[in-house]
């Protein structure tokens, strides 16, 4: 039976509709499903950081970054940290690159920590020089993290976002700076802060740290520090420098 010129069109826009709310509805569900801003409303933030606790206290190794935005860290022997790579091994064997500024001059510095022994490079001659330095002294992502997700106070599920190719749930809390002994031994407390934690959906590893805020009154007010962490558990060989 042959059709008229308007059934026929009127048939090709209701085909059309059809695929198109069929698109439609598979975007919204994929939207759902994906790794950005999905529906976070029934977790329960403070115990989804006990869990990253929990987790990161079984690691005993990991490769890690440490960014600064709006500012520097001091560190050790007045170093002002803009910028630190390296490694961590147990809890006493780290290797680090610190990007710092010591006095007017920009440098490179190296840092290698051993259970009985600790060298860093000499920023006016490159050269590695013994030194008694401990990660507690430092920085300690292994237990730093770890603490910090236990310190940490109004903690709220904000949303989801990947931390590079993990999904993973961003939490927003406060800290005082007291508790902040993974950026700054012995800081002084009194101080609020702004911590968010990025951590993983399916394995609730911490994955990425920003810390807002001046810990010390040296510091600005609007210092970003980023910790990003990877390669948990790997194997990583810590050995003195040549």
């Amino acid at each position: 039976m042959k059709h008229s010129p308007r059934a026929r069109l009127a048939r090709r826009v209701a085909v059309a509709l059809f695929v198109l709310a069929v698109g439609l509805a598979a975007l919204a569900v994929g939207c759902r499903g994906g790794g950005g801003g999905g529906d976070v409303k029934d977790v329960d933030a403070a115990e989804l950081l006990r869990r990253a606790a929990e987790r990161m206290d079984g690691v005993r190794s990991m490769r890690f970054l440490l960014e600064h935005q709006n500012g520097k860290a001091e560190i050790l022997n007045g170093l002002l940290m803009e910028r630190a790579e390296g490694a961590v091994a147990g809890a006493d064997r780290l290797t680090v690159e610190v990007l710092a500024q010591a006095g007017p001059l920009n440098a490179k510095i190296g840092i290698v920590i051993l259970p009985d022994q600790s060298w860093i490079t000499n920023p006016l001659t490159g050269r590695w020089e013994r030194q008694q330095v401990t990660i507690a002294s430092l920085f300690d992502p292994a237990s730093g993290v770890t603490a910090l997700m236990r310190s940490v106070t109004s903690p709220r599920v904000t949303g989801r976002e990947q931390a590079g190719v993990v999904d993973a749930y961003v939490v927003e809390a406060k800290v005082d700076s007291g508790e902040l002994a993974l950026f700054a031994s012995g800081a002084p407390s009194g101080r609020e802060l702004t911590a968010k934690a990025w951590i993983g959906v399916a394995d609730p590893l911490v994955h990425r740290i920003e810390v807002t805020g001046a810990i010390t009154t040296a510091e600005p007010a609007n210092l970003v520090r980023r910790l990003t962490l990877r390669d948990f558990g790997a194997e990583i060989a810590i050995e003195p420098p040549r």
